[in-house]
């Protein structure tokens, strides 16, 4: 069965956060639940060993870099993923899109019949459009996107009915920043295929990180009626109303997808999400597990229940369930993210620095993914690369506090050692950037922000190192007014 990816998109930025909880991201629920250590849920299926232990023992000047490069780190909330995945070509199978209703009772309420008109038939790609497509999904998958959007073109000359083609367009000019150039290629694809799920998820996905949630329901209810026996699009709209705060709504949608077919897993997805977001978490874990038990195979689900381990402390169990996320789907920006940031967290730098490397390649336009990407990069002491992540960033996106904290973060860290400045200068900088944080983040400012504390200790550092320079400066000149003596009285015998 084909699962939908669908996570409600929440594109704006959060509070910044200290390293300390900077694995608070995404679905955002109480800490109770019941999504046990040992539950067949729990690690995705498969036992990575006592080498993932997030709580290693280190030498103690090892402990001490790690809290100074660690301390006080923000994020702009939660590197979001582009939802739309590209196609694969793939048998059609209408049995995938109509499901034909149970005659029994269902547990999400009384079977629907199976009404609605029959939905379009899904044409096979033409023969001479395959490599093509093919070229343009493994270049994707490298980042070539030029390439990728080349090979597409050609697949989609070859086969002007080639709904896939034309989607995979829209994705990769969405992965390059072109949202309106991105909608035009979905829309096509629709025009191909009346009731393609995926480039109406693409075009929900795009209005909901404009901040448009409601503006995505109004686009997806009229063809997800439609069009009812496509359970995908059923869930594709309680996605968008969950991200539209109409839970109300958004839970009955879903329940209507499995009144026809109750193993039908992207609806108990979106089921489960729309009930953490009302925080019944016992409710949505329930689903979860279910849910794991028919589709073992399904990256969000384990990104799910992932977040639901780390929501409740359980970070071994969410590290193993982000990566298997991460294993089945490598371009799943969120799933890498996460373990992008619990790497931090347990002070694997190198491996941190990986994962979020990764997603900047697959989310080049988020600004999150490059405030992430510089703070990896600033604790691996890459401090010329962390700068550059930091200015790309602030380059989208000029009021980011949480950037200017870590670029102070990073002056103080890198001190000498950074291209081109003296201790002095890489401290005065520090203290202008943590300065910059504060005046940005104005009323949003907490009393017992880290920066106090910061700004306090660069100050003193500041004053020590002022004080070394003169006492060095002193020193050189008695140095220089004796070596003048000396010379002189030589000169006079």
């Amino acid at each position: 069965m084909m699962g939908l990816r669908m996570i409600a998109v929440e594109f704006g930025c959060g509070r910044a956060l200290p390293w300390a909880l900077l694995l608070c991201i995404a679905v955002g629920c109480s800490k109770s639940g019941s999504l046990g250590g040992d539950s067949e849920a729990s690690s995705g299926g498969e036992d990575w060993g006592d080498e993932d232990n997030l709580a290693k023992e280190v030498p103690e000047d090892q402990r001490q870099k790690r809290v100074a490069r660690q301390a006080g780190g923000k994020t702009v909330g939660s590197t979001k993923d582009y939802r739309p995945k590209l196609g694969k070509v793939r048998p059609v199978d209408t049995r995938e899109y109509e499901v034909k209703a149970p005659s029994g009772p269902s547990p999400w309420g009384a079977a629907d019949a199976n009404s609605g008109r029959k939905l379009p038939k899904r044409p096979a790609m033409k023969s001479g459009a395959k490599s093509a497509y093919q070229e343009g999904l493994e270049a994707a998958a490298r980042g070539d996107y030029p390439k990728a959007r080349a090979a597409f073109e050609r697949a989609l000359a070859a086969d002007p009915r080639s709904h896939e083609a034309a989607y995979n367009l829209g994705v990769v000019a969405d992965r390059q920043g072109n949202a309106k150039k991105a909608v035009s290629h979905y829309e096509r694809a629709l025009r191909l295929q009346p009731d393609y799920e995926r480039a109406v998820q693409g075009i929900s996905t795009i209005r909901i990180r404009k901040g448009e949630p409601q503006s995505a329901v109004d686009f997806t209810r009229p063809i997800a009626d439609k069009w009812e026996r496509n359970l995908h699009l059923r869930a594709i709209l309680a996605d968008n109303l969950t991200a539209a705060d109409r839970v109300d709504q958004a839970e009955e949608a879903a329940r209507k997808a499995l009144r026809r077919d109750e193993r039908f897993v992207p609806a108990m997805v979106a089921l489960a999400k729309a009930s953490l977001k009302r925080g019944r978490v016992e409710l949505a874990d329930s689903i979860l597990e279910q849910a794991v038990k028919i589709d073992r195979n399904n990256a969000e689900l384990h990104f799910l229940i992932g977040e639901r381990h780390r929501e409740n402390g359980r970070l071994a169990q969410a590290l193993a369930s982000h990566r298997q996320a991460a294993k089945l789907r490598p371009d799943y920006a969120e799933a890498r993210t996460a373990l992008g940031l619990q790497y931090m967290a347990a002070g694997n730098y190198a491996q941190a620095l990986e994962e979020l490397q990764a997603v900047a390649r697959l989310v080049p336009t988020q600004v999150a993914a490059h405030v992430n990407l510089g703070d990896a990069y600033r604790a691996n002491g890459k401090y010329k690369e962390a700068k550059r992540s930091f200015d790309k960033a602030l380059k989208m996106q000029s009021q980011l506090p949480e950037a200017h904290f870590n670029l102070g973060l990073m002056y103080m860290t890198a001190g000498d050692k950074f291209p081109g400045l003296n201790q002095l200068q890489a401290l005065e900088k520090a203290l202008a950037e943590m300065t910059t944080y504060r005046t940005q983040m104005g009323p949003k400012l907490r009393r017992d922000d880290p920066s106090t504390a910061f700004i306090a200790d660069v100050t003193r550092q500041i004053d020590r190192e002022k004080k070394r320079i003169e006492r060095e400066a002193a020193q050189k000149r008695k140095e220089a007014e004796r070596a003048a003596r000396k010379a002189k009285m030589e000169a006079e015998k």
